[in-house]
Parts: C-alpha cells; sequence; structure tokens
C-alpha cells in the first residue's frame, strides 16, 4: 500500500492536530484541607500547586501463569494500578510542600506514633469517611481550551515527598515531586468518567 505525506497530514489535520503534552490542568482534593487545584489553567489560578509535569495513567493488565505439561500459559490477571507521580515547582513559602507533609502527618501520626483522634472517622463538611483520602483529576485540554479527555484518581494519597536539591551554581526554581498511591482510575470525555 502506498503511503503518502499528504493523506498522513489530512489524517492528522482530521484529529486536531494531535494532542499537545502541555496543554493540561490537573487538580486535587483530599478530605482534610480544601481543594488544592494546580496547573497552568486552574480555576484557582496560581494559588494551589504549581505542576511542571504529570501523567495520564497507564493501563496494565497483570498476566497470570498457569503452569501445564511442563508450559507456563499466560492468562489474563487482575488490573494494576501504578503509583501516580507530579512534578511541582516551589513556591518561596513553601506553602504548598507544607500542607503535602501535612497530610502525611495526618495519614501516619506524630513522631511519637499518636494520631488524631479523628483519624478515619467520617470527616465534616460533606466529605465522605476515610483516612484522608482524596481524588486528582487530569484534564487533558484541546488547542481551542475545551477539555478533550479527563482522567480522575480515586481513594488518592500521598506516599513519597521528594528532596529538593539547594546547589549555588543553580538559579532555575525548585522543583520536586509527589508520589500519590490511589486505588484505581477512570477516564472519559466528561468530568463524571468512571
Amino acid at each position: 500500500m502506498a503511503f503518502t505525506v499528504s493523506e498522513f497530514k489530512s489524517n492528522l489535520a482530521s484529529g486536531g492536530g494531535g494532542a499537545r503534552p502541555s496543554l493540561y490542568e490537573v487538580s486535587i482534593n483530599n478530605t482534610h484541607d480544601s481543594d488544592l487545584s494546580f496547573g497552568p489553567t486552574s480555576a484557582k489560578g496560581w494559588s494551589g500547586l504549581l505542576v511542571k509535569a504529570a501523567s495520564i495513567p497507564p493501563a496494565n493488565i497483570a498476566p497470570l501463569a498457569v503452569n501445564y505439561a511442563g508450559r507456563a500459559y499466560k492468562w489474563t490477571g487482575f488490573r494494576t494500578f501504578d503509583n501516580w507521580t507530579v512534578t511541582v515547582l516551589n513556591d518561596e513559602d513553601f506553602k504548598i510542600r507544607g500542607q503535602m507533609m501535612d497530610w502525611m502527618r495526618i495519614i501516619s501520626g506524630k513522631l511519637d506514633g499518636t494520631r488524631d483522634t479523628d483519624y478515619g472517622s467520617p470527616v465534616t463538611a460533606g466529605a465522605t469517611a476515610g483516612y484522608y483520602e482524596g481524588n486528582a483529576t487530569v484534564k487533558q485540554l484541546g488547542k481551542d481550551g475545551e477539555v478533550k479527555q479527563i482522567y480522575k484518581f480515586y481513594n488518592l494519597w500521598p506516599t513519597e515527598l521528594a528532596e529538593i536539591a539547594v546547589d549555588w551554581s543553580s538559579d532555575a526554581i525548585q522543583e520536586y515531586t509527589i508520589g500519590f498511591a490511589y486505588d484505581y482510575w477512570g477516564h472519559g470525555s466528561v468530568v463524571s468518567a468512571s
């Protein structure tokens, strides 16, 4: 079959010209604090987390090996969900890093091993019960600014707050990563992705 550049360009143009990795919005909320929103087009502007990079989650189905007659045959196993990582630009007040550390302290308790008395109990203001888990949303935007795809992470909580490098030879804005564990994700073209 012959391949032409004009056919390729025509197919790409009919799909909007291809998705851009820099057009996105990320938001996170937890059941303890008010919503934390971040991203270049966040409704809360730059008052929330400043995400330099995030990702659309991978889809994994682990193979289940079954041995028969000396051979291993692979069957479809369970769906697995990798941890999700975001890269954040640090603000001079360390406000966002402080909020993440507070969230992690609520989950893990204090250094002496004690926890808040309401740990794991229903939270006020209409939030769901749980161990201060939250949800996150990644919205892929088109060049027209419209939301094209939405990915939502459910029962999310921070697992890792990475180091921040300090260096006299650098004048760049500090950045660090935050790792999150979650139960599952859903996607769709509307906010109620399931």
